[in-house]
C-alpha cells in the first residue's frame, strides 16, 4: 500500500492514505489534500511517497 506523508518545517504532520490505489486517483486526491494543508499551515507543505507492506 502506497501512503503519504505530509512534512511542513522538517516534521510528519499526516499521513495520507488513498482510498483507491489507482494512480490517477491517488494523484487527485493527494493534490487536492496538499492544497488544503498548504492553506492551513500558511505555508507550502512537502509530500512524500512512502510503501507500507
Amino acid at each position: 500500500m502506497i501512503v503519504f506523508d505530509v512534512i511542513v518545517h522538517g516534521e510528519v504532520k499526516k499521513t495520507i492514505r488513498p482510498i483507491s490505489q489507482r494512480l490517477h486517483a491517488m494523484l487527485d486526491q493527494v493534490t487536492e489534500e496538499a492544497r488544503r494543508l498548504s492553506r492551513l499551515y500558511g505555508t507550502p507543505v512537502e509530500v512524500k511517497r512512502r510503501i507500507i507492506y
